[in-house]
């Protein structure tokens, strides 16, 4: 942390001598010890507020050299270090105001706005915490919070704080514009586009991008309203100039409608979607389990089709919007059990992002895929000594006690009855292998097929499928988000009979 030297007493008390000539009442703005630093003050504040930030800086470090446990001149110091852009001083200045009063709101409010400016996430999110614990109706400290929150993708905590703060100062667009996004991200859509319209009539101007999720929230919301039809005639005029493809609108719409537990309205985007493309795999499945009809597993022709065109973008959707980091989690409760593997698989390698994890734990790793698009993704990222292009089962049932360790992250729920895979992966693991997986966890005791296309699973249905394996640990954790909020999902290690 940078320090901060305090002038001698000779430039003090030249300064002082050049104020009191100046000042005919300087005698009337002293301290009760006689001490000249609150004129000093007043004319470092003088300087502050006419932007002559270095003199300001030397006025307030003068009256520091007289009294330096005053934490109200370190507070000011640090203020004009900040408005000067001068942050590491003015962390520095923060922190000896606080040192002297540790209860000032004001003093803690600077050290989180500098402390978020520094992107000291910690500093930040601790001292906004510590202001509002002193004055909760500080309507700046909620909002950044929440926009520290929204940038830590807490979506729910940050729609909180920007709440609160909006409570507290309604005519803050700032704010406003912020709702705007977390609403669209809680599925508020209604409330969404009246956030948006509340910032640009307090003068904040929506970017392209953001004009373009306003009119998706009015036409998402008109088709939960039951206007499938009429929202999508009536795109383009809402979006104007900012419009997108009707196709990709009403795909979008099927999948946030979908997600968000809207299901009827998306069955009739889904229904629309199918009846113009009656052969699409994809289309059809994703359909099919928005209404819940009843499947053992997720058709390969929808996964083969459905990940070759997702290929392109499928890392940066999982890994920075849903924050998945499945492979990370699994490698951590394996290696806690084995490492030196002498065969590794990678099943539902996908993009090999397993790959980097499974690396370090033995000499060969074969990836295996039914995405010609994924695994292409996988080659480019590299890791593997082998990439082969298989639907699981069948892989798995030609490759008799290859494999010492099959990893299979994020592909089982493609599966609903887990027992013929189960079957297949003990036939393919030596004596003494391991099998490590994930599933999302189904409320119930089986599984079941979710609007999203994928399966849940319980513990006791991995239990009963697994009758090749012992269970040697299980671990419960989130997968990713889903409509802006945590999956539950379940780790699982097993060991070959």
């Amino acid at each position: 942390m940078t320090d901060i030297q305090l002038p001698d007493a000779s430039f003090t008390m030249a300064l002082v001598a050049n104020l009191r000539a100046g000042l005919p009442n300087f005698g009337g703005i002293v301290d009760q010890h006689g001490h000249p630093a609150p004129a000093l003050r007043q004319l470092g504040l003088v300087h502050w507020e006419n932007g002559r930030f270095d003199t300001a800086v030397q006025t307030f470090a003068a009256a520091l050299s007289l009294v330096p446990d005053d934490p109200n001149l370190w507070r000011d110091l640090a203020g004009v270090y900040s408005a000067s852009g001068r942050d590491e001083e003015a962390l520095t200045a923060i922190r000896k105001s606080l040192a002297i009063d540790p209860l000032n709101a004001h003093s803690w409010q600077i050290l989180a706005s500098v402390g978020d400016r520094l992107d000291d996430v910690e500093t930040a999110e601790d001292a906004y915490r510590r202001t509002i614990a002193l004055n909760p109706n500080a309507p700046a400290a909620h909002l950044g919070l929440g926009l520290l929150q929204f940038r830590k993708k807490h979506y729910e905590e940050a729609l909180g704080s920007v709440r609160a703060s909006i409570a507290l100062d309604p005519v803050n667009g700032v704010a406003h514009f912020a709702l705007g996004h977390l609403s669209f991200i809680a599925n508020d859509f209604a409330g969404c586009a009246r956030a948006f319209d509340e910032a640009v009539r307090l003068t904040i101007p929506l970017d392209p991008l953001t004009r373009q999720k306003r009119a998706r929230a009015l036409t998402f919301q008109a088709m939960i309203d039951g206007r499938v039809e009429q929202a999508l005639h009536d795109y383009d005029g809402i979006a104007g100039e900012d419009r997108e493809d009707l196709d990709i609108i009403a795909r979008d719409a099927f999948s946030v409608l979908s997600a968000s537990g809207n299901l009827e309205a998306a069955a009739e985007v889904g229904r629309l979607r199918l009846a113009e493309k009656p052969d699409d795999p994809v289309r059809r499945y994703l359909l099919d389990a928005v209404l819940g009809r009843s499947m053992t597993a997720a058709p390969p022709d929808y996964i083969e089709t459905y990940f070759d065109h997702f290929a392109p973008q499928f890392d940066n959707k999982l890994t920075e919007t849903l924050q998945y980091n499945a492979p990370r989690q699994m490698a951590e409760r394996v290696v806690k059990h084995r490492t030196g593997f002498r065969h590794m698989l990678d099943l539902g390698c996908g993009t090999g992002l397993a790959a980097a994890e499974l690396q370090p734990l033995g000499a060969s790793l074969t990836g295996v895929d039914i995405s010609a698009g994924m695994l292409a993704e996988a080659k480019r990222r590299g890791g593997y000594t082998e990439l082969v292009k298989a639907e699981a089962v069948t892989y798995l049932e030609t490759a008799s006690n290859q494999f010492d360790l099959i990893f299979a992250a994020d592909s089982l729920i493609y599966f609903g009855d887990l027992a013929p895979l189960m079957h297949a992966a003990a036939g393919a693991l030596e004596p003494g292998g391991l099998f490590a997986l994930s599933i999302e966890l189904a409320a119930g005791d089986g599984f079941v097929l979710q609007p999203s296309g994928r399966f849940a699973h319980s513990l006791d249905h991995v239990q009963a499928a697994a009758t090749d394996f012992v269970i040697l640990e299980t671990f419960e954790s989130n997968i990713r988000l889903e409509a802006g909020r945590p999956v539950p999902g379940l780790y699982v290690l097993l060991e070959r009979c």
